[in-house]
């Protein structure tokens, strides 16, 4: 058995240098196992009026699951059924697609290459990339929409010929080349929420590290967070992997079968549990995946406040309500509707996770009050 410093050393090793700052992250025994980070920490749970409080935020025939933390209080739970017809009931681990949440990770994918210094967000993308053809966007500029790059979504559809065949990021990049559609404004004359900045920076870390997208994830991301029910879309699901993946619904429709755009990664494809999206709070929160002013530096809003209140940083939307910022990311794709709230310095965060359509619309303020 080896002592807790030992075991310190080998995560130092294998994940690189993480921040000991932070007091919490002393005083958890850290393991490993299968190369994936552990903690012993536990959590209290709510009252029951606090969890009646939480539940009345949701109709009662909401389907999803649903995680609420609070300064070391948690709730967590799975509403409905996996399938209707069969009365399957959800699961805590059951894995949703996250949609545009996926977003979150490849900005903090991002960020570690750049807290290496294997690249700097302030470089022109085609430093790294020669042959991109847009030579002024720079790579804060893709991960704050500010590129003004034209959404690949609203050309694919005739780009690509064989539906059946799955478009990857290698493939949408060549389009960029070869086509070269016409930039909606100059770089970084202003924000333009676009898919086309998340598809572009998978090319950028595989470039940088020399290893997959999927592999530099898993290494730098899943792994030091004990993610091990995350994967990407068409990449080989965690050893041991058990829990059920759920198929997106919009109302009667079922997205059964394959989407061509489902195998560009980085803007959506990824899959994750509730307990998995807090598991990457955590980290973030202690600073395990990158340092402090790096996350401080990704939750500073890219332009000012609008009307609404909203901004946009480094792979999160911004936030402010009743002079409170929160840092957040929602997503919808093929019937997901996702949902991953944090207020690191109130220690809280939320992730809704559902896959119909009618569960999308709840009672959001009232848990952000609730939470606060």
């Amino acid at each position: 058995m080896i002592n807790n410093f030992s075991k310190f050393l080998v995560l130092f090793s294998l994940f690189g240098v993480w921040s000991c700052q932070n007091k919490e992250v002393k005083q958890e025994k850290l393991s490993i196992e299968n190369n994936y980070w552990q903690s012993n920490f536990k959590h209290q749970s709510f009252s029951k009026s606090q969890k009646d409080s939480i539940l009345n935020c949701f109709d009662k025939d909401f389907n999803g699951s649903v995680l609420v933390y609070k300064k070391g209080k948690i709730f967590k739970k799975a509403l409905g059924y996996q399938e209707i017809q069969k009365k399957h009931k959800k699961q805590i681990d059951d894995v949703y697609q996250m949609a545009s949440v996926s977003k979150t990770v490849t900005a903090v994918a991002t960020m570690i290459l750049h807290q290496s210094k294997q690249l700097h967000i302030d470089s022109m993308f085609s430093k790294y990339i020669n042959s991109f053809p847009y030579k002024n966007v720079s790579i804060r500029q893709l991960l704050s929409h500010r590129s003004g790059l034209p959404n690949y979504i609203y050309y694919t559809d005739s780009f690509w010929k064989n539906k059946l065949q799955l478009m990857n990021n290698k493939d949408l990049f060549d389009f960029f080349i070869k086509c070269k559609p016409k930039i909606y404004t100059a770089p970084g004359a202003s924000f333009s929420y676009n898919n086309t900045n998340y598809a572009l920076l998978p090319m950028l870390i595989e470039s940088v590290s020399n290893k997959t997208f999927n592999q530099f994830v898993i290494d730098s991301i899943f792994k030091p967070c004990g993610m091990k029910n995350t994967f990407y879309y068409n990449c080989p699901q965690p050893e041991g992997f058990h829990s059920t993946v759920m198929t997106g619904r919009y109302e009667k429709e079922l997205y059964e079968h394959s989407y061509y755009l489902n195998g560009i990664l980085g803007d959506k494809s990824l899959f994750s549990s509730i307990d998995d999206m807090f598991l990457f709070y955590h980290a973030l929160k202690t600073n395990r995946l990158i340092k402090k002013e790096l996350l401080d530096m990704m939750h500073e809003p890219s332009y000012k406040y609008n009307v609404y209140g909203g901004s946009y940083g480094l792979g999160f939307r911004l936030k402010q309500i009743n002079n409170e910022k929160w840092v957040y990311h929602n997503g919808w794709w093929k019937g997901f509707w996702t949902f991953f709230w944090i207020n690191i310095e109130k220690d809280t965060c939320l992730v809704v996770l559902t896959n119909n359509k009618k569960s999308s619309r709840f009672k959001l303020l009232n848990l952000l009050e609730f939470m606060d």
